[in-house]
Parts: structure tokens; C-alpha cells; sequence
């Protein structure tokens, strides 16, 4: 841990300013990942008490190409099935004005419970909506394991009758996604999909080329207090994508710091990833350590999701490099 930290703190030292370190960015950066097997962006879920274009705009100023855009801000809908072909065309404006391209999205968030009988139904809309933006991945979650996080679980049987309607669910999804070249992702979020084990024993179940994993280290963390995760090595071959979220401290400790300064240990994760073949998107999904994320002021978010890009970009690209050495 210290090690890391240490050698973080080093690359931005060798910046002589901010200034510098956005130069430095927009160049050496930007060409390395014109070529990379990869696609580093951001999610704008950090920004959703703003409206999506202040998500744009800090996203595009850090020097971000991706964007993974969530489906709500400032409490409203902006991304969803219900769109008009109206806005659909100025969400698509939108995001080519500020030169981002989205790589990922959530699916399954509102009203996309697979264990209900709409479950479905909204998944293969959200799945629609996908194609027309040309989102090749998406990610969701199983069902939710606990009564009360972090010591409450449901009762057993409530509980795999609920993942056994989710996997009928899911079921009636896949198909969709495989005649839409379209990739669900599943990220680790307790229950079924709460480790790299755990994960692996899905998709041993729903076998396809459009079911993956969305790997997310610091949920690992934070959920059930696992770093590194012994079997994730095994898992590897199976990741699609991967939400970056850094965790600091023991399970259930709500802190999520800015990448390369909590407990995960990035390079480990993606030396692995990549060497399994990793070539997926990428997306950072919190930057706000122990504060309220709803009332994080949008410059702060600005300057964290920056000093995010400007730690994972150059270990990304040493990472990927090493991989096809």
C-alpha cells in the first residue's frame, strides 16, 4: 500500500503544476489511448445532482473520451427507454459536442427488477435504447442479498427464491442482447454475483457470449471485505468491463477515494485483467471518499475525476502494454 501510494504521488509531483498536468494529459495521454485496447472513461453518476450537461463538461475538461451516462440527474430522467426521438437526437448532439462517446450504461436501475413480471420487459427496452446509441455493454446487478446491510441477510429461502425468478428473468433478456451484439455485464453487489467465486458459478449457469462480468474491486471491498479476491484470476477470462471504484478501510466502511489512494490495488487488478485479454470498457464510478455525493460541489468532482484519469491512464497503458509484450 504504501508503495503505491508512494509512486502515485511521484508521477504527479513530476508535474511542475495543474497546469502542466492537463498539458502532459491532453498529449502523452491522449495518444496512448488513440491505440489502446481499452476504453477509459467516466461515469457521470458522480455529477447526478447536476444536470447532465455539468456532467459533460467536467468529464470532457478532465480529458475523458468515454463517457457511461446515468439515467437520472437532478432527480429527473435523461437517459431512459421513454425518451422522444427528439431527445434522443439532443442527448446524441450533446454528447458529440463535448467529443464523448458512450461506452457503457446501467440497465435494470428503475423498474428493472428481473424477478417481477416486468423485469424483463424493461431490460429488452433499456437494451433497445442501448443500440441506438451504439452501447455495445451494460451492467447490472442480482438481487439484493441483505434485509438490512451489512448484518441482516434475507432469510435463505426468501433468497433463492428470489435469485431463482431472477435467473428466469435473465433468461428471457439474454436472448435479446445476443440479437442486439449487445453485452450484460454483472457487477459484484452482494449475493450471486458478491465475489469473483460467486460470479463464476454465473455465468457456469447462463452460458453466453453476451452474459459477462463487470468487474468492481471496490465493491468487493466494500461488501464483503475481500481484498484481493483469491479467485478473481480464475474470473478474469470471463470480465467484459469494470467499474473503477477504490475502497479504504474494512467492510462496510463507507470510503470511496479517488482511485490509487484507498486499498485497491489497481496494477494487480489490471495486470491480470489484461493478461487474461481484457479489451473492454472501463468507466470510474466514485470519487467521493466519505462525503455526501449529493452535496459535493461539481468543481470538486471535476478536479477528483482529473486526478483519477491522470493516476489509471498511464497504469492502464503500462498495464495493457506489458500484456502484448
Amino acid at each position: 500500500m504504501m508503495l503505491r501510494n508512494t509512486t502515485r504521488r511521484g508521477f504527479l509531483a513530476g508535474c511542475t503544476s495543474a497546469a502542466a498536468t492537463a498539458v502532459w494529459s491532453a498529449t502523452t495521454l491522449g495518444r496512448a489511448e488513440s491505440s489502446a485496447p481499452y476504453q477509459l472513461g467516466c461515469q457521470t453518476l458522480p455529477y447526478r445532482a447536476y444536470p447532465l450537461q455539468r456532467a459533460l463538461e467536467g468529464i470532457q475538461r478532465a480529458g475523458y473520451r468515454y463517457v457511461h451516462p446515468y439515467h437520472t440527474h437532478e432527480g429527473k430522467p435523461v437517459f431512459t427507454p421513454d425518451m422522444a426521438a427528439g431527445q434522443q437526437a439532443d442527448l446524441r448532439r450533446m454528447f458529440r459536442d463535448y467529443g464523448l462517446t458512450p461506452h457503457m450504461a446501467f440497465i435494470g436501475l428503475v423498474g428493472g427488477d428481473l424477478t417481477t413480471g416486468k423485469g424483463p420487459t424493461v431490460w429488452k427496452k433499456e437494451l433497445d435504447l442501448f443500440r441506438e446509441f451504439e452501447i455495445r455493454t451494460c451492467v447490472g446487478v442480482g438481487p439484493w442479498y441483505f434485509q438490512k446491510f451489512p448484518d441482516q441477510p434475507r432469510p435463505a429461502d426468501e433468497y433463492t427464491a428470489a435469485c431463482e425468478a431472477w435467473y428466469k428473468g435473465l433468461e428471457q433478456v439474454v436472448p435479446h442482447a445476443e440479437q442486439l451484439g449487445i453485452t450484460i455485464t454483472l457487477k459484484p453487489h452482494t449475493g450471486i454475483t458478491a465475489t469473483a467465486a460467486a460470479c463464476l458459478k454465473v455465468v457456469g449457469r447462463v452460458v453466453s457470449e453476451r452474459l459477462k462480468i463487470c468487474w468492481d474491486a471496490g465493491n468487493v471491498s466494500y461488501y464483503e471485505g475481500v481484498r484481493p479476491d483469491p479467485d478473481f484470476p480464475a474470473l478474469a477470462p470471463h470480465v467484459r468491463a469494470v467499474c473503477i471504484k477504490d475502497h479504504r478501510g474494512p467492510r462496510a466502511h463507507a470510503d470511496f477515494p479517488v482511485p490509487g489512494e484507498g486499498d485497491v490495488d489497481h496494477e494487480a487488478m489490471f495486470k491480470t485483467l489484461f493478461g487474461a485479454g481484457f479489451r473492454g470498457p472501463l468507466a470510474v464510478e466514485r470519487v467521493d471518499g466519505t462525503m455526501n455525493a449529493l452535496q459535493m460541489d461539481a468543481d470538486l468532482i471535476d478536479r477528483r475525476i482529473a486526478q483519477a484519469r491522470a493516476f489509471l491512464a498511464p497504469l492502464l497503458e503500462k498495464c495493457s502494454a506489458r500484456s502484448t509484450a
